[in-house]
């Protein structure tokens, strides 16, 4: 009643906000919601629900409303990138809860007590760290970074058969204690580990609420190579050497950045060769990456538990994408939210960057096909 009676005051003083000139039609409620309404249909036209990871599986709608209360995190695999997952969940500000799973339970007990002497330098979050899944019941988002770690000179790919059994015993003790959360794959290779948890997770689990953190870093760092800070438009395709940048949907103050037909020149190409390489040479450098890849994750942290819908390049099942017939993940524009991914972008691409997104897919199904019907 309270409310009502506040809520008529309110409207009864309401009046619509004048336009600087008298030439100038108001703009009302109702053309509002025809703006609101026109930025939906276009929003629809042009992008995709999730896809599940297998065709026999029915498509159905994402729930788009996210009420999450007291946000609780979680991190699966407290590594070199998990803790730096972890370290920038607590500086973004992300969760009030961040629970920490690793079969070393010492070290990670270590861990957890170095992040709370820290708590005078951070907002106030409940730590909590085991080797028991059931320290991550209920949370909003979990981030697995679990895996056999990446040797120098090994490439992602080469992964995939030490990793697969290790998604196998993870998934569904995450999904026993939180059924509801969204989950994000960074253990390497991306793409793969991403198609293998969302299999093993099964049908029950809704399309797009498992997604991996794709060729998000690279999407990023590439304006920190670019020098003059001109931003790039998205990298898609495989989390690796194959990654197609897709030059045609740059613009540089709203002006494309190649013309209609133009090719990328010597210098976009070697500047994607950059980016792709970046991850290798800090390998070989110091053993791991783990910082960018962490501020990266701490990102999509962020995104999930705050529901922003931010449109980000992140790993997803592409099947019946530009003529894609099999059950691969890859990285395309998408809205993420708190369930996931909300929208797949149906991303223009050119003749010859549709060809090289096509190759990406091809390489991912090459290695994964192998292991795809056993799981």
């Amino acid at each position: 009643m309270f409310r009502s009676v506040r809520q008529g005051r309110a409207n009864a003083h309401k009046t619509n906000l004048r336009p600087f000139s008298n030439s100038v039609p108001v703009a009302t409620e109702e053309s509002s919601d025809f703006l609101s309404t026109s930025s939906e249909h276009l929003r629809l036209a042009h992008s995709l629900e999730p896809i599940p990871f297998s065709r026999d599986i029915e498509i159905s709608p994402v729930n788009q409303n996210g009420d999450l209360g007291h946000k609780k995190f979680s991190v699966v695999g407290c590594g070199q990138v998990g803790m730096a997952i972890a370290y920038s969940v607590l500086n973004q500000q992300s969760a009030g809860t961040l629970a920490l799973v690793d079969m070393n339970r010492e070290k990670l007990e270590g861990e957890a007590k170095d992040l709370e002497q820290g708590s005078a330098f951070h907002q106030q979050v409940r730590i909590l760290a085991s080797d028991e899944y059931s320290v991550s019941a209920d949370s909003h988002m979990v981030i697995i970074t679990a895996g056999a770690a990446q040797k120098p000179g090994e490439s992602r790919l080469d992964l995939l058969e030490r990793n697969v059994a290790i998604m196998q015993y993870i998934i569904p003790k995450v999904l026993t204690f939180s059924p509801h959360a969204s989950l994000c794959i960074v253990a390497n290779p991306c793409d793969l580990m991403t198609a293998v948890a969302a299999k093993v997770a099964g049908p029950s689990i809704p399309a797009g609420r498992i997604f991996g953190s794709g060729t998000l870093f690279g999407f990023f760092s590439s304006a920190v190579i670019d020098f003059q800070k001109v931003k790039l438009g998205y990298f898609i395709g495989e989390h690796g050497d194959t990654s197609v940048p897709v030059w045609s949907s740059v613009t540089v103050g709203g002006v494309p950045l190649l013309a209609h037909g133009q090719e990328p020149s010597k210098m976009h190409n070697d500047m994607h060769k950059e980016v792709v390489d970046s991850a290798y040479d800090v390998i070989n450098k110091k053993g791991y990456t783990n910082w960018a890849v962490g501020l990266s994750g701490g990102y999509i942290a962020k995104t999930v538990v705050n529901d922003t819908r931010r449109i980000l390049p992140i790993s997803t099942c592409v099947r019946g994408m530009k003529g894609i017939k099999e059950d691969v993940f890859l990285s395309m524009p998408a809205a993420i939210g708190s369930t996931g991914v909300q929208r797949v972008i149906d991303l223009p691409l050119t003749e010859k960057e549709t060809t090289k997104f096509l190759h990406s897919a091809d390489t991912i199904w090459n290695l994964q096909k192998g292991v795809w019907e056993n799981i």
